[in-house]
């Protein structure tokens, strides 16, 4: 894996812990403290927006006691679930990156797997819509107040079957890319020769030499080849030009 490619995905881990841990933090311990100590959590979306910062708490709780800012610890809202998928998400994605053998996949698999996130964030919505989670009142969404104009069922209704037609795109895309990386991968081996079928996938230099008898069509001169010390001239390894490997012991020649 490159270093900026890699770089990318430990920034795309750290993002994903960042949000899991802040959300779950703000959830279950929360942000801000009472004057009697109770802790509280932020409404993130009127936060987000600006509408809420410590003077504007701090008068809405002198007028009535109460804060629109603030509300019980353990209380979910869409938000909350959304950003939870998304640290959640982008923090496995990252690990099975950074920690994977397999081969980086193509162009089709990667919008598949877009289509199926997207898929499964509305999903999420979709289901908190369904046990009420939108709403003040804990009521399902009305698709017509929505809409403007009057639907069958609804909203958590909608929500889920365009996670599904997401999915389905997504898991479509996904298959589509396998099926041309297997293709790919069965054309290269068809200019594999039959030594390196016998050899299989890791093989050196020299056991691929050896396979293929290479040694025997060495010139007899110049194996039997001696100077006047005696001693017989080594062949030159060609697979270093004569540098120095593993294959010749780092000596240059083959013996």
């Amino acid at each position: 894996m490159k270093v900026m490619g890699r770089a990318k995905h430990v920034a795309k881990l750290a993002v994903g812990l960042l949000l899991s841990v802040l959300t779950l933090w703000n959830l279950h311990i929360g942000f801000y403290q009472m004057g009697s100590g109770e802790m509280h959590k932020l409404v993130l979306t009127m936060v987000f927006s600006g509408a809420c910062s410590e003077p504007t708490i701090q008068a809405e709780l002198s007028n009535s006691g109460i804060s629109e800012c603030l509300q019980p610890l353990g209380s979910w809202e869409p938000i909350d679930i959304i950003l939870l998928t998304v640290g959640l998400a982008l923090t496995w994605t990252a690990l099975r990156t950074l920690f994977s053998k397999q081969q980086r996949p193509n162009k089709n698999q990667r919008q598949g797997k877009r289509f199926q996130r997207i898929g499964m964030l509305v999903a999420l919505v979709g289901v908190a819509d369904f046990f009420g989670m939108l709403t003040e009142n804990g009521q399902p969404l009305d698709a017509g107040d929505i809409f403007g104009f009057p639907l069958m069922g609804g909203m958590s209704l909608i929500l889920l079957t365009v996670a599904l037609l997401f999915s389905l795109i997504g898991g479509s895309l996904r298959r589509r890319g396998q099926s041309r990386s297997s293709a790919g991968s069965s054309s290269a081996r068809k200019f594999i020769g039959p030594a390196e079928r016998h050899l299989g996938g890791d093989f050196s230099v020299g056991d691929l030499r050896k396979a293929l008898m290479l040694d025997a069509f060495e010139d007899p001169f110049q194996i039997n080849a001696d100077d006047d010390l005696g001693e017989s001239v080594g062949r030159t390894c060609h697979y270093c030009n004569g540098a120095g490997c593993n294959q010749c012991e780092f000596s240059g020649t083959l013996g």
